[in-house]
């Protein structure tokens, strides 16, 4: 940078100052760059208490007041054939730069930058839960990079939930609770729950309590540390073998690929619970494979790939069944490409009645000719 912009330069600056005054709510942080050559050397600046900011910068870091920053910034500069800093607050960012040719500053709309950055990447489809509105819920589960970029190996699980708030929206919009209660059996690594709480809470504007609930302690763990990180404090997530946790009339209970029959044991304590809706993508299917036998079926069934999605789509309706044996109304969709996963079908539940007979009948009916117990059984009678 020339010596003589100086002046410009510390004009800039100071005005950056002013603003940052007046906007310290809504401030993140200062990134900069300078450049010699090809070698770039990086720099950022984050709030502390009071007026104190952190400056980090060639491995160290030091606190300084902004007005040390900018002697800071101007003395490194004018060592450096460009300079490019970068203010970024909510909504804004302001840009200015240094080099041969002066100094120039400019101003981008944050929000439409990250929207343009998201469209970039992904299918031509209306999001409800949008790149450009929730980037630090998106940021926070993983799917989005820290640049505002969708992760290219997050768009097909991008494109899943997002399709599955679409699908259960109008359960949630019909139901009357004066708080939303969600509990998420197998909850993994929370993704539906970090979502469905933000479309409650910011889309919905309800008021809701979401519960996570699997039975491996590292997973638990990692979501308490997300919802702590988003402030999220109505979220709780819970270490319990679902066929022990009790839960007391959830407004919804969702499950997304658990195996086997991990959706059975959901269901179950959905139908325990006394659950309102239940939503449910099941995954594989191994339970039934060894015990259904079809009389006249077996020049087809003795392929193996047919009979195991035979035993699929079986066990799958013997779910259902049992779902309006005990008083659900039930549809089935497929909620996403069978070209993202194959496993893709999404069982929808709302409890319409105390039961229906004609389809416990029908159930029933089926166990006993067949000779099997299938696991959705034991699961809905567990005390």
């Amino acid at each position: 940078m020339r010596k003589q912009d100086s002046a410009a330069l510390k004009l800039f600056l100071s005005g950056l100052g002013g603003r940052l005054q007046e906007n310290r709510d809504y401030f993140k942080e200062i990134q900069f760059i300078f450049l010699s050559g090809r070698k770039r050397f990086e720099g950022r600046v984050t709030r502390m208490e009071g007026d104190s900011l952190c400056v980090a910068y060639g491995g160290q870091k030091q606190t300084l007041d902004y007005d040390a920053f900018i002697t800071f910034y101007l003395a490194e500069a004018l060592r450096y054939e460009c300079a490019t800093l970068e203010y970024l607050e909510r909504g804004a960012t302001v840009i200015v730069e240094a080099d041969g040719r002066g100094v120039r500053m400019r101003q981008t709309d944050t929000k439409r930058t990250e929207e343009a950055q998201a469209s970039s990447v992904l299918p031509d489809r209306e999001y409800i839960i949008k790149a450009n509105e929730a980037p630090e819920l998106l940021k926070a589960i993983g799917i989005m990079a820290p640049d505002g970029k969708i992760r290219n190996n997050m768009i097909r699980k991008y494109n899943q939930i997002d399709h599955f708030i679409e699908l259960v929206r109008p359960m949630l919009e019909e139901d009357d609770s004066e708080t939303i209660t969600v509990l998420d059996c197998g909850c993994g690594k929370s993704y539906l729950s970090f979502v469905l709480n933000y479309f409650i809470r910011e889309v919905l504007h309800r008021r809701c309590q979401v519960t996570g609930v699997d039975i491996a302690p590292g997973v638990i763990e990692a979501s308490r540390r997300t919802a702590e990180q988003l402030g999220y404090a109505n979220m709780e997530f819970i270490c319990a073998d679902l066929r022990e946790y009790r839960a007391n009339h959830p407004s919804m209970v969702i499950s997304l690929h658990a195996c086997d029959t991990a959706t059975d044991m959901a269901m179950g304590l959905a139908v325990r619970s006394g659950a309102k809706n239940i939503a449910c993508v099941p995954c594989c299917h191994r339970e039934l494979l060894d015990q259904l036998k079809f009389p006249g079926l077996e020049p087809i069934l003795r392929h193996g790939v047919f009979a195991a999605r035979f035993n699929d789509l079986f066990t799958d309706g013997l779910r259902v069944l049992k779902l309006e044996s005990l008083g659900y109304r039930t549809s089935v969709v497929e909620y996403i490409s069978p070209l993202d996963t194959p496993k893709n079908l999404l069982i929808l539940a709302h409890k319409a009645s105390d039961g229906n007979p004609d389809a416990a009948r029908e159930y029933h009916g089926l166990l006993g000719r067949l000779g099997i117990y299938p696991a959705i059984e034991r699961e809905c009678a567990l005390d």
